[in-house]
């Protein structure tokens, strides 16, 4: 079923640029409008101009604005498009296989999904909506069946299930292959966790307090769903070879333990602690890169009631140092990271649940960042 598009301009102003250390508070300004209560965030280079672009749900408006960057650190278009009830997920690819970046929302309230098919020049035409997904909370997509066609893995709140549907061309999904996930499914994430090349997906569920790991066959099914317990109320979680040992290893934000929780892959799909760093009060958003140019795999968390920023500084053999704090005064949901202004350093997306807002940080590479937002213009 399709439903009609339409577009909305959404006014940005002008942002004071703010140097920010490793420590201190960073005072308000005007930030990018993403609309009420945005949820999540996913990059995706929309108009084909080499930089990654925003996609971020407003939970509780049926919309999902995409932000156009513009090689500075700078959103030069917003554009908001409609989609179901309760979006509260978003992903990002090539969903058609026409080369150009499209998206994909999860709406909860709606139990469906909304695709929109990029242009390449940074549009959308009308979008695509499909049913029959009853508390669809999160989405990945992937190519799950080796065939040169993203999949898409939608995960469940009601039913506790993650469904597969498979891509059959030109933007039509079919139900595929159903698993039975713990109770309170929240997140879900895909990695390479035994070097096979078949892509895993990882669910989180905040009932058991598990993380549901699935090892990819390569035809579109996947190995009965193993838990793994972990701390309570897993949330984001991040994948990266921490301890240097070929296989990959997972960092899960547990919010009821106000930590991070570090586990070891062994190559085939298990996962074994590894450790536990504190963080900060009610921690949900997590991104691994190397932010501090030592070519070690670092960690950025965001904690949303002390509203600070965490870096936790990689050692290569498996261990982080937190440092300093840096405060945000935003309720950070949801962050990603990507060089948005072509310095070759890691900067940062972050999206504040309760005021609605999309704020950027320039990375400097060393661990610091600034605070920047001059839509259209240098910063």
């Amino acid at each position: 079923m399709n439903i009609g598009i339409r577009r909305v301009a959404i006014a940005t102003a002008a942002l004071t640029v703010l140097a920010i250390a490793g420590s201190g508070s960073a005072p308000a300004t005007e930030p990018h409008h993403a609309g009420f209560f945005p949820h999540a965030i996913s990059l995706g280079d929309f108009d084909g101009d080499g930089v990654p672009d925003l996609a971020v749900p407003a939970s509780a408006e049926r919309k999902v604005t995409v932000f156009l960057s513009d090689g500075r650190l700078g959103i030069r278009s917003n554009h908001a498009y409609p989609v179901g009830q309760g979006p509260t997920w978003v992903e990002t690819a090539d969903l058609d296989g026409d080369g150009r970046m499209d998206l994909v929302t999860a709406n909860t309230g709606a139990g469906t999904l909304t695709a929109y098919f990029g242009d390449g020049t940074g549009g959308f035409g009308a979008p695509t909506e499909i049913p029959g997904l009853a508390g669809a909370v999160a989405i990945v997509a992937g190519d799950f069946r080796r065939s040169g066609r993203m999949d898409l893995a939608v995960l469940q709140v009601i039913g506790e299930r993650l469904l597969i549907l498979e891509n059959r061309g030109r933007g039509r999904f079919v139900p595929a292959r159903s698993y039975r996930i713990g109770r309170g499914p929240h997140i879900l994430a895909k990695a390479n966790l035994t070097r096979d090349g078949n892509l895993d997906l990882v669910a989180a569920s905040l009932g058991p307090h598990t993380l549901s790991v699935l090892v990819g066959k390569g035809d579109g099914s996947f190995h009965e769903p193993k838990p793994v317990s972990v701390g309570r109320f897993p949330h984001y979680m991040a994948f990266g070879d921490w301890n240097r040992d070929g296989h990959a290893d997972v960092a899960v934000v547990v919010a009821g333990e106000d930590a991070v929780e570090l586990l070891a892959g062994d190559g085939h799909g298990g996962l074994t602690k590894l450790g536990r760093v504190t963080v900060g009060t009610n921690p949900h958003g997590i991104v691994t890169g190397d932010f501090t140019g030592d070519g070690i795999a670092d960690l950025l968390v965001a904690n949303r009631s002390s509203r600070e920023l965490v870096l936790l500084a990689g050692d290569g053999r498996g261990g982080f140092t937190a440092r300093q704090p840096l405060r945000t005064e935003q309720d950070i949901i949801a962050l990603a990271a990507a060089d948005l202004d072509r310095d070759g350093h890691l900067d940062l997306a972050l999206v504040s649940a309760s005021h609605n807002r999309v704020v950027l940080l320039r990375g400097t590479g060393t661990g610091e960042f600034r605070l920047v937002g001059a839509p259209g213009g240098a910063p």
